[in-house]
């Protein structure tokens, strides 16, 4: 797992694909749904956040110009 100091919005959506995929695998094994779906969970609110806060950026920047 990727620490989320240095985790980047890029790698978040690759990692949450790839968790995607394994969870939608029909030999997903029922004892790393949990695990599996806590993770994608922790980079599903990065990535809200990191879209909440570069959003909120942006429109201080915009405002900042006019």
């Amino acid at each position: 797992m990727a620490k989320k100091e240095t985790l980047t919005y890029t790698a978040a959506m690759a990692e949450l694909e790839q968790l995607v995929a394994q969870l939608q695998r029909p030999d997903c094994e029922i004892d790393k749904l949990c695990e599996l779906t806590l993770r994608a969970t922790e980079l599903v609110r990065f990535c809200q956040e990191k879209l909440t806060k570069t959003d909120e950026q942006l429109v201080k920047l915009l405002d900042d110009i006019e």
